[in-house]
């Protein structure tokens, strides 16, 4: 039987532990072969792991068994309380270990993916070795979702959104290379984690585009796939709608005698479709200097995408009867109140950052619908 104290502990320490990884990753850690391998990666995680639950069980003076602590870590992930001490039955204490837990096994999501991306940022700068990498064999279940697990926790890194925002370096000593747009910055991003899960990324860019456009393979119908490429396609919209975004409306803040005012709310409107994300989920074999033209028809295309939603948004809302109307405008209104209330109460530079590109589809969706309308009353 092992304390709930001492589990609760645990999850804080390897929390932690976690977090420090990123920064602990010392800069003669040299990409190789060895290095240049999810396996490696792993082993940091599971090594950070270890070492919170040999510092917890040291407290405890060593009468707890490692072994044992995992083995009952293990079943708490599959609902058995069993053998906790002061868990069994007490339903508030499983919801507790559940939750520690879960944002420990989050928090080791993002230490994998920032171990993974640093790493292959230093690589891409690096023309000291050869990759072996995949370019002839059929796209796997295991590497689409390997690949797809990456970049949907990918987007949820804040040093990734700065990222895409406006360039940031995603830490002090990595140089990265330099992009004008959210959306090559976003394919910099892509090409690196297919390297990373060991495909030449135009060679897996090409395979999973063709699968997302035929719809009928095997791949393509197997539900769990399906539902990580739902997923993806949701996180990669907001990710770079939110970024598109922020560069408008942080030109909308302005200061004034120390007193952050809201002068105007503009939106850019550069709202990412299904159509686009597919582009962007799947680029078309150029090299990344061949990527201008294509950039430019990209935006063209968004520009044009942009338009029909405006349209599509028109023609939704003069269809709604009368009283429906006045709700949805009067919702519209609540969420851009609610939305300026928070960007007057969040301090000027990376908070606000944040805010802006922390914004859902939905409420997107409101703010345009209240510019629209409010322009026209």
């Amino acid at each position: 039987m092992i304390p709930l104290p001492l589990l609760l502990n645990y999850f804080e320490k390897a929390c932690k532990q976690l977090l420090k990884l990123a920064d602990e990753e010392a800069e003669e850690v040299v990409p190789s072969e060895l290095t240049l391998n999810l396996n490696w990666h792993r082993s940091r995680i599971v090594e950070s792991q270890l070492t919170a639950l040999a510092s917890t069980l040291l407290e405890y003076e060593s009468r707890f068994n490692a072994k044992v602590v995992q083995d009952v870590l293990r079943e708490i992930g599959v609902g058995n309380f069993n053998n906790v001490v002061e868990g069994d039955g007490d339903e508030e204490l499983h919801k507790t270990l559940v939750t520690a837990m879960e944002k420990t096994n989050e928090v080791a999501r993002e230490a994998f993916v920032r171990s993974v991306l640093f790493l292959e940022m230093r690589d891409s700068l690096d023309n000291s070795h050869e990759r072996n990498l995949h370019t002839h064999a059929d796209l796997s279940k295991s590497a689409l979702m390997e690949y797809l697990g990456l970049a949907i926790t990918s987007m949820r890194l804040p040093e990734i959104q700065s990222f895409l925002f406006n360039g940031t370096s995603v830490k002090v000593d990595i140089e990265s290379e330099v992009f004008s747009t959210s959306e090559e910055r976003l394919l910099y991003i892509q090409r690196l984690l297919w390297k990373a899960v060991g495909w030449e990324p135009d060679n897996a860019s090409d395979q999973m585009k063709h699968l997302m456009e035929e719809g009928n393979s095997e791949l393509m119908n197997d539900n769990e796939v399906m539902e990580t490429v739902m997923k993806y396609t949701s996180s990669v919209r907001v990710a770079v709608t939110n970024a598109s975004m922020g560069s408008d409306l942080t030109e909308s803040m302005s200061t004034t005698d120390g007193t952050t005012r809201v002068v105007n709310v503009t939106y850019s409107e550069k709202v990412v479709t299904s159509e686009t994300i597919q582009s962007l989920s799947a680029p078309t074999s150029n090299s990344m200097n061949e990527h201008k033209h294509e950039q430019q028809s990209l935006e063209q295309k968004a520009q044009r995408d942009v338009a029909k939603l405006r349209q599509d948004i028109h023609d939704e809302f003069v269809s709604l009867p009368p009283d429906e109307q006045g709700k949805t405008l009067a919702k519209a209104k609540q969420a851009q109140d609610a939305f300026l209330q928070k960007v007057m109460s969040t301090p000027p530079g990376a908070e606000r950052v944040m805010l802006m590109k922390s914004i859902d589809f939905e409420t997107q969706k409101l703010l345009i619908i209240h510019k629209m309308w409010a322009t026209v009353e």
